[in-house]
Parts: structure tokens; sequence; C-alpha cells
């Protein structure tokens, strides 16, 4: 038995593709432009993280290595606070001015190393994740960070969750080191009570010190993770649809449209202003049907000939219509008007290789007119 053919089901449903839905995904790197312009705004990719965890661990090391000195400034400062409680010079009216000078010189001499290196360090990892940009920005009042919807869509996007999960795993950590340090060291703390008060404080100091050290270090770790994913984020947030793109070059480079129509139109104006030199040419060199070279020469005024007009197909043509209209004339010389249309702009002089060419020309020309 043969086998019967079965005829294709004819479909009359049309299944039409919007391409303009896909224009509008943001799937295309940021342009240069894009990029100075969030910059400007302010929003760059930068880890919060990173930075605080290097201020903690560069004031840690400063306290670290001022430590002693800075014991030395803060004991010195409670004792001359206490012999002047003591003196009589507290019952004068100024008797704060003597405690406010050395408060002050505790401060400055202990705290502002430490303030300094921290600051220091603060601008040299912000420098480092973002470059030296100033801008006000962040700080002028936008409508839409009022808009209730916008709120929303911002505490639940993937970003909030995102440094919720951090948030969470930095204080998982912190928490853990505490518990395990608390633990490790619990029969030395109660032990401390039988040693003298120095050595008490200094081995609560650097216990305090040694558990916040881990913690920072833990912060910069975490912080180095999470310094690719904000630099991904932010990569992410500034990309740029094909449509965008396109535009963005339209405002940046003007429309092809109109670019375009510019060029044809000085195109234009090149033509006619080249038509109107074509009346003072001397002679007319074709190909004679696709190439026509118009050249003057005037020896008073010109070290050579001069081009003032070239074309091929219609312009040529053209250019062959008014030298006949204003009785100028025509010579056909294939070499030489294709060596004139390739090698000479209108305007420039003939080089000095076509010189003898030319001239047998123009001597052609002076001899039919002096004929006439």
């Amino acid at each position: 038995m043969g086998a019967r053919k079965r005829a294709f089901p004819a479909m009359n449903t049309e299944f039409r593709l919007d391409l303009q839905f896909f224009a509008q995904e943001r799937t295309e790197p940021a342009t240069p432009k894009k990029r100075n312009k969030v910059r400007g705004e302010g929003q760059v990719a930068k880890s919060q993280d990173l930075s605080a965890s290097v201020v903690i661990i560069t004031g840690l090391l400063t306290i670290y290595v001022l430590g002693g000195s800075i014991w030395d400034d803060l004991i010195a400062f409670v004792r001359e606070t206490a012999k002047y409680i003591a003196s009589p010079s507290m019952s004068g009216d100024g008797w704060w001015f003597r405690p406010a000078i050395l408060a002050g010189k505790s401060l400055l001499l202990g705290w502002f190393p430490i303030g300094f290196f921290c600051a220091v360090f603060a601008v040299v990892i912000l420098i480092y994740q973002v470059g030296f940009v100033i801008t006000t920005q962040p700080f002028a009042i936008k409508l839409d960070r009022f808009n209730p919807v916008n709120g929303l869509k911002r505490i639940f996007s993937l970003r909030t969750l995102v440094e919720l999960a951090k948030g969470m795993l930095k204080a998982m950590v912190l928490f853990g080191m505490l518990y395990i340090v608390l633990r490790n060291e619990r029969d030395l703390m109660l032990s401390i009570i039988g040693f003298s008060l120095d050595n008490g404080i200094m081995i609560i100091m650097g216990k305090i010190w040694n558990l916040a050290m881990r913690m920072a270090v833990a912060l910069l770790i975490i912080a180095l993770v999470d310094y690719p994913y904000q630099k991904w984020e932010f990569e992410k947030s500034i990309k740029m649809s094909k449509q965008e793109i396109k535009e963005e070059y339209k405002q940046s480079e003007g429309d092809p449209l109109i670019k375009r129509k510019i060029r044809q139109k000085q195109r234009e104006l090149a033509q006619r202003r080249m038509m109107a030199d074509v009346p003072k040419a001397d002679v007319v060199v074709t190909n004679p049907t696709h190439i026509a070279v118009a050249i003057q020469y005037d020896q008073h005024t010109m070290s050579a000939p001069v081009v003032v007009a070239k074309g091929e197909d219609f312009i040529a043509q053209r250019i062959k219509d008014i030298a006949a209209e204003y009785k100028i004339p025509i010579v056909e010389n294939k070499p030489l008007a294709r060596a004139l249309m390739k090698r000479v702009e209108i305007g420039e002089s003939i080089p000095e290789e076509l010189y003898l060419a030319v001239a047998e020309v123009l001597a052609f020309v002076y001899r039919l007119k002096k004929s006439a």
C-alpha cells in the first residue's frame, strides 16, 4: 500500500515579534559619556565595609604603636587633675580653665595621631576605589525619593536583600568571635581580680585589642569579597539599552539624517561655486564622455595652470554644456583628463609632471583663438 501524503494544515495565527521590546533591554555596557554623567552625580562603585575595616585596622595599629605614650599621657592628666582639685585654686572664678587646658593637651597629644592616620587611610582607600571626584549632587533634593512606590522598590530590591544578608553575616561572625574569646578567656578574666590595677587594666586592654583586631580582619575579608560584588552591581545598574546608545549618539554626534542632508547641501553649494567658475576657464579637457576638467591659466597672476572645475558623468556633462554656452574650447585627451581628475583637486595648480601635456593643450587652444 502506498503511503498517503497528508497536507500540512494551514495556520491563520499571526506571530508578530516586537523588536523594539528588545531594544529597550539594558544589555549594553555603559558608554564613556554615561559613566562620566553618573560619576558626576556621585554614583560610583565602592564598598563601605572596605573603608570601615581599613580605618579600624589603621586605628588599632596606631594605638598599638602609640598606646604606651597615650597611656602615660592619660595617667599624667589624671594626676595633674587630682592635684589641681585638691589645691586652693578650685575656689577661684576661673577654676575650670586649667583642667580644660590639661584635657585639651592630653587629647591633642594622645588621640590626634590616631584620628590623623585614620583620616589619611580613609581618603586613600576611597580614592583607590572611586578615584578623585568632588560633587554635591548626592545632597540635592530629588522628589522621586519621596515617592512611596520607589521606596518600596528600593526596600524589596536585590541590593537591599544582599545588604541584609551581608549585615547578618557580619553580626554572626562578630558575635561568634566574641563568644569564642569570652569562653576561652573566662578563667583569666576571673583571676584579674587579684591583680594590681595597672596590670589588670593592661591585661584587659590587651585582650580587647586582640579581639578588636580579629574582628577588623574578619570585616576586611568580608569587604574584599564585597568590593567585587559592588563593582559588578554598579556595572549592571548603569547598563544601557541599544535605543539609549542610539539617542546618546544622536545628541553627541547629531542626527545622521540631518548630517547627511547638511553634507548634501554642502556638496550642492560647492558644485554651484564650481559651475560658476567654469566660464573663467581657458579650456575643458574631456575623456570625452565620462570626465571633464576645466583649466584656467593667467600667465600674469598664476605660476601654473589651475583646475577650476572637474566632475564625472552628469557633472561632466554639465561642465561641457556651460563651456559650450560660453564658447570655451573643449579638447579630448583621455590620459590627461584621467590624470587631472585623479591627482588634482579643485583650486589646485597642476603638478610639474603634467606641465608639458597641459601646455600642449593650451598652445592648441591659443592657436585656435588666433586663427578665429
